[in-house]
């Protein structure tokens, strides 16, 4: 049976909308292409971080770039000079606009927002048929970048809770020059709390106050906390709130579902994209959606997200299987990391393209006693068995 499109993503989000950049620049096999996105319209609802370790395709995006760092606990701070692996912001609301225009001039790739998808794909006879909002279609191959529901204590090892506000200030009281990077509070029982600040100029920044806790928390949760921060960082000055951010990530979860057949993908934060020990995605999508488009083209359908490497998945499982049970030491466990590792060192492991004496340097930062303790611990009852092999 002949169907109406070759591919249908469902999700529209990072994952979504990078893949469909690729197709649209370069549809090879692959021209019949549907995003369906159930919003309606994008607004700028977050920021995407990460190390700029070798050029990138969205280098014009990029808002700021940082060669400075700083980690703060009660007892220590650690500087970082990352001038060579520069911190850079691309806000959300910039990649959208991008996308949506270039997918708008596309022939071969098309967004649109607004779909929801009423119930789960299932096979037909050449692919797959997608109920919506809209009506019923056909494809020869799907890829859900959707995630599979909402954020729920137990299914990651721990989840990574922010809440933003880009603030103006009528003074300058920030460091332009100066990502805060990690400003931890210890006074959170059961939980790794800090502050995050990007400032944007002396009297802008985007302030974000983050937990990693089993539990997942929203951002009623964590209002009055942020509160606090934005009145200690800001020293006094009035400032007005630009705009809000929130969101949860996983770090660490179970291994991913299953596809539910031939020309069947999942892909996103809770397929694979975000690294287990630190939330960071971004550049990863980027470099599935080079895999994922690249197999497209050439006819032999989706593939989803690589696994890391077995000892970067042991490392970073024992690593947040440390900061569940022993979250009072989290601020010293990442002070150390930064403060007895060479930058770049810290900069590739935390980017993915580390070497065996990056990760050894990484794990000789870190206090052998209490690693080989957890090693040797036996596994909690209904603790999330995250993938290790």
């Amino acid at each position: 049976m002949a169907t109406d499109l070759d591919l249908v993503v469902l999700g529209g989000g990072c994952a979504g909308l990078s893949l469909a950049l690729r197709l649209a620049e370069e549809p090879g096999q692959c021209r019949r292409v549907t995003v369906l996105e159930s919003r309606q319209a994008y607004r700028h609802d977050r920021s995407w971080c990460f190390w700029r370790v070798g050029p990138h395709r969205y280098e014009p995006l990029v808002k700021r770039s940082w060669s400075r760092l700083v980690l703060r606990s009660a007892g220590r701070a650690v500087q970082v000079d990352c001038a060579s692996t520069p911190y850079q912001l691309l806000e959300a609301g910039a990649f959208y606009d991008h996308a949506v225009q270039a997918l708008a001039a596309s022939d071969s790739v098309r967004l649109q927002t607004g779909m929801t998808v009423l119930e789960p794909p299932r096979p037909v006879q050449g692919g797959w048929r997608i109920e919506t909002s809209a009506g019923g279609l056909t494809a020869a191959q799907v890829i859900d970048t959707r995630p599979p529901g909402p954020p729920q204590r137990g299914a990651a090892l721990l989840w990574q809770s922010f809440l933003g506000e880009e603030l103006i200030c009528d003074r300058a009281v920030f460091d332009p020059g100066r990502v805060h990077l990690m400003d931890f509070a210890n006074d959170l029982p059961g939980a790794v709390a800090f502050t995050y600040v990007l400032p944007l100029a002396s009297d802008r920044a985007l302030i974000e106050t983050t937990l990693f806790d089993p539990q997942p928390h929203g951002p009623g949760d964590l209002a009055r906390r942020h509160q606090q921060a934005v009145q200690r960082l800001c020293g006094g000055a009035s400032s007005q709130v630009m705009r809000t951010e929130a969101g949860i990530l996983p770090m660490g979860i179970a291994p991913p579902r299953a596809a539910l057949g031939p020309g069947h993908c999942r892909a996103g934060l809770m397929s694979g994209a975000a690294r287990p020990a630190t939330g960071y995605a971004f550049q990863r999508i980027q470099r599935w959606a080079d895999r994922c488009s690249a197999a497209l083209r050439s006819g032999r359908g989706p593939v989803g997200h690589e696994p890391d490497p077995l000892l970067t998945r042991r490392m970073d499982r024992l690593f947040l299987d440390v900061l569940r049970c022993h979250p009072e030491r989290g601020p010293e466990l990442f002070i150390r990391l930064f403060g007895h590792t060479a930058t770049p060192r810290v900069i590739r492991f935390l980017s993915d393209s580390s070497s065996f004496t990056d990760r050894a340097a990484v794990a000789a930062s870190l206090p052998a006693g209490l690693f080989l303790r957890q090693l040797l611990r036996p596994a909690p009852r209904g603790a999330v068995q995250a993938s290790a092999t």
